[in-house]
């Protein structure tokens, strides 16, 4: 049977083709401006875009690289997909380094990390310093985990992945070392000193710490054994003190008299603890 085609229904199919064909590639190019040439106004699209939650195994897999990289130290609380534009997901942290532990992080819907280049929503995410690896990490159960480099704190997820009844939240083993933005390294003799410094990171003011003890000192433990720190990599003694008695809860004591040095290089003799919080406290002025 011979079919008639005739040039009308040509030319119209040649019309509708080449309409169709035009529509794609100029949605495709769109999508692929904002996607990858754009990111930020993408992250905005999908911010006030209507979303619904979904569970963390609907990700798709290119996330999974990166929840176990740069944010292998984080949590997703919440997952939310802005259909056709993306993913907005909340996270929480331990990692007590970033300047806030909670924050939000964005997606393509292919699972491609999109920059952000939001101040405020950046400075959540903000590294206050980096820690000096290996630092100890005592679990709920009492374990201890050693995080030798970032990419071990997927480690601490294991933990809870693998407890999945318990609720507290692990505790960090000091004294640790930290490296600040101008490359000094800073020992952290306790949780204080932490705070101190994550305080001057939120304020924008010099991290560095107001003062340093001269070695050698003595630190008097729980159970009332002496640890005698004469170099800055005896505070590993400490550490190991800790993890051997995870259920101590009496900090270290200094041991008085002992001596601190100033920035400017001046040395003072602190004979008692009333004398060493005056010294923290002159410091915050």
């Amino acid at each position: 049977m011979k079919i008639t085609i005739s040039r009308g229904s040509i030319l119209f199919l040649s019309i509708s083709l080449f309409i169709l064909s035009t529509l794609l590639v100029t949605s495709c190019s769109e999508s692929e401006g904002i996607e990858f040439s754009d990111d930020t106004a993408l992250i905005e699209k999908i911010e006030s875009a209507s979303k619904i939650t979904v569970n963390t195994s609907d990700l798709p897999s290119a996330t999974t690289s990166v929840f176990n990289g740069d944010l292998a130290d984080s949590f997703i609380e919440i997952a939310q997909l802005a259909s056709g534009l993306g993913y907005k997901i909340a996270i929480i942290t331990d990692n007590v380094s970033r300047e806030e532990s909670k924050s939000n992080v964005f997606f393509s819907v292919q699972g491609k990390q999109l920059n952000d280049t939001n101040d405020k929503r950046k400075r959540r995410r903000y590294k206050c310093f980096e820690f000096v690896y290996p630092v100890d990490l005592i679990m709920p159960d009492n374990t201890a985990i050693i995080l030798n480099s970032k990419e071990d704190w997927s480690l601490k997820k294991a933990w809870y992945e693998a407890n999945p009844d318990a609720t507290e939240r692990p505790e960090l083993v000091f004294p640790l070392d930290v490296t600040l933005e101008d490359g000094s390294v800073q020992t952290l003799i306790d949780s204080d000193e932490l705070k101190t410094i994550k305080d001057s990171c939120r304020k924008g003011k010099d991290k560095r710490k107001c003062f340093k003890l001269v070695f050698p000192v003595r630190f008097t433990m729980e159970d009332a054994s002496v640890i005698e720190v004469t170099e800055r990599a005896d505070f590993k003694l400490l550490r190991e003190w800790k993890k051997s008695n995870p259920d101590a809860t009496v900090r270290p004591a200094l041991n008085y008299p002992a001596d601190i040095i100033y920035k400017d290089d001046t040395v003072e003799t602190i004979n008692d603890a009333i004398e060493m919080q005056t010294a923290k406290d002159d410091c915050r002025y």
